[in-house]
């Protein structure tokens, strides 16, 4: 496969440096610099990722479907909370104020009280990845959205449109750059936030698999996890940067990440 002339410059220096990496790890793997159970050498982490392939691969659609869902439903309603706070000025002065102190509850906190209450199955999970995503998303739109152009604004308004065509004609395609913006950071932290939340409770899943791991001192499959675990994320931004540049077309092309 040959990767496009505009992306090898962005790829070629964290390949580089994560082979790097690699190297010295299997170096000092290998020459019994540290012990494989603190940190197995990567040969031995492709291993057992070779050998629990269909398992990690179930447990990653598990993942992937907790995330999803929690990162999509915080798109929706961090956008819709944005537009509503802007059109409502009373009641983003009165609401931002406590999204603000909401991101002061760690959800380290927040995690056993949603699992005691809804259980270990899909819905918790989901919760939690929307509670981490709502806010970036939310807060990057009103921002966008206060940002659009006031002449545009005027002149649209004067040739007769309403307030809900000034949204959808000026407000929202000038807020769509900061909801990518945010969407994007939102995606970091969404497949780390379902893992997370897997490992303090589930039957499936890659936190799952983590916690199995941990305790049957199997690091190499721990590794494993995590190696999948970084993928997902990193597949994830790189999924929405892709959408945002099909979308804001107008926009100068942005980097893969």
């Amino acid at each position: 496969m040959t990767v496009p002339g505009r992306l090898r410059p962005a790829l070629t220096g964290p390949v580089s440096l994560g082979v790097g990496v690699a190297l010295c790890t299997e170096a000092a793997a290998r020459l019994g610099w540290v012990a494989p159970y603190v940190l197995p050498a990567p040969s031995a982490v492709l291993a057992a990722l070779w050998h629990s392939a269909p398992d990690l691969a179930r447990h990653a659609a598990q993942t992937l479907l907790e995330t999803g869902l929690g990162l999509g439903a915080a798109a929706v309603l961090g956008a819709g909370a944005a537009l509503a706070l802007h059109r409502l000025p009373a009641l983003q002065r009165a609401a931002l104020p406590w999204l603000v102190v909401s991101q002061t509850v760690p959800l380290v906190a927040l995690a056993p009280l949603l699992l005691l209450t809804l259980g270990f199955g899909l819905l918790p999970k989901v919760l939690l990845v929307l509670l981490g995503s709502f806010f970036p998303v939310a807060v990057s739109t009103l921002d966008g959205l206060s940002r659009a152009d006031p002449d545009l604004l005027r002149v649209t308004a004067s040739l007769g449109a309403s307030p809900g065509q000034l949204d959808r004609l000026v407000r929202w395609p000038s807020a769509l750059p900061s909801f990518f913006s945010g969407l994007k950071v939102a995606a970091t932290y969404a497949v780390p936030t379902a893992i997370f939340s897997e490992y303090l409770g589930a039957y499936a899943g890659l936190g799952y698999v983590l916690q199995t791991s941990v305790n049957a001192r199997a690091t190499d499959l721990m590794f494993a996890a995590v190696a999948v675990c970084a993928l997902l994320s990193v597949g994830l931004v790189a999924l929405t940067t892709a959408l945002s540049r099909r979308v804001l077309r107008w926009l100068p092309p942005q980097p893969p990440f």
